[in-house]
């Protein structure tokens, strides 16, 4: 199998969604949030080009407006105010990010890196090939002579050390560079996630057990593939999702009004009666508790057991949760040989063995009997009073 780490991400995150990109090739159209990102990684790999001869705050900015998001290229603001926003955004990212990096510490051997990596679980057959692909933003020499690998994120949160320490994405981009560069040696290998938003970079290392620990995820992540069924997972990234409108979790909120009629039933009408009902519900179920626990309290003050009206009555019962003293009742049940049968106290088999023993021996075990809870049961009958009376007769 051939695949991309986006395309595995994609099937972690929904499998539908990998269905409908990578087998039946339906193109997803962009979010503002992927443009957006898109636009600003193209305006730093324009920038890091310039090397050594980096451009100025003010060009950097200028680039960036010059070739700002125009409806031509296939994407178009839902409004004024929200383009105003985005462009305000990446203003305020490209000049923190400057005054942050710059001047350049570092030498910049590449920029959006392609690379391939054949995972091979099994040698012998050639089936068991999978080849991974994905692009690294930047990778950059530091003044030490070690490697970093950089990739950006455009996201509305940082990420903890925790979550880039262990971030799959991160450990395939070391696999491919190692794959490109052998001799490079993990621990001269650095991984960053730099968070443009935030102007925060969380940097993290890699060990070739972790690398390996990598491959094997991946491997048993594409078997998850192969065998899977893409049932739909909705999530909350689904508002992310361009497929929601082929999507059978979500594709009935993009139908017009006259295809949600099925024999002449409009199920919107439907479901918005269902729900109307069970409102309804909840507030009798309420309404039937409160009188039940009126009920129950007039019996506990005068002292009744039932109570009746002209179309039913209610029973008032107590029930107890009995526990005993071990030590009692294994010094009375050893000695006749029935302590085993009852070992740990089965409240069935202790009541069995009752009725084997002399009436002396219940009695001491009824002393060491202890109710732990009471429960008192309000139950109702529907009854009418006629009927009972008819019982009688």
């Amino acid at each position: 199998m051939r695949i991309s780490y986006s395309s595995l991400e994609n099937f972690k995150q929904c499998p539908l969604k990998y269905k409908f990109s990578q087998i039946d090739k339906i193109k997803e159209p962009k979010s503002k949030e992927a443009v957006f990102g898109t636009y600003i990684h193209k305006v730093l790999k324009w920038f890091y080009q310039k090397d050594p001869c980096f451009p100025t705050l003010d060009v950097l900015l200028d680039y960036y407006k010059d070739h700002w998001l125009k409806k031509s290229e296939g994407f178009e603001w839902e409004n004024p105010d929200e383009e105003n926003s985005y462009f305000k955004e990446g203003l305020r990212i490209l000049e923190g990010y400057y005054k942050e990096n710059m001047p350049q510490k570092t030498s910049v051997l590449d920029l959006e890196t392609k690379f391939e990596v054949t995972l091979d679980e099994n040698p012998e057959k050639q089936d068991g090939k999978h080849i991974l692909t994905g692009v690294i933003d930047r990778i950059d020499k530091l003044p030490d002579g070690t490697i970093e690998i950089i990739d950006y994120k455009t996201g509305k949160r940082v990420a903890s050390q925790k979550d880039v320490d262990s971030n799959d994405q991160l450990s395939l981009y070391a696999i491919g560079l190692k794959n490109r560069w052998p001799r490079i040696k993990t621990e001269n290998l650095f991984l960053s996630l730099y968070f443009l938003k935030f102007n925060e970079k969380i940097k993290t290392q890699r060990t070739e057990q972790d690398l390996e620990k990598s491959k094997e995820k991946i491997i048993k992540l594409v078997h998850q593939i192969e065998k899977s069924s893409f049932e739909p997972r909705p999530s909350a990234l689904c508002g992310w999702c361009g497929y929601r409108n082929i999507c059978p979790v979500w594709k009935h909120l993009y139908k017009k009004e006259t295809e949600n009629n099925i024999n002449e039933i409009d199920i919107k009408n439907k479901i918005d009666e269902y729900f109307e009902l069970k409102e309804k519900k909840e507030k009798l179920e309420e309404e039937l508790k409160n009188l039940e626990s009126l009920i129950d309290v007039y019996c506990q003050q005068k002292g009744l057991k039932r109570v009746f009206g002209e179309n039913g009555y209610f029973s008032r019962t107590t029930y107890s949760k009995v526990s005993y003293n071990i030590k009692k009742v294994k010094a009375v049940l050893e000695p006749l040989n029935k302590w085993e049968e009852i070992l740990g106290i089965d409240s069935k088999k202790l009541n069995k063995v009752l009725k084997e023993i002399p009436q002396e021996l219940r009695d001491k075990i009824k002393e060491a009997e202890k109710v732990e809870k009471e429960y008192k049961y309000l139950s109702a009958n529907n009854k009418s009073k006629k009927e009972i009376e008819e019982e009688w007769e």
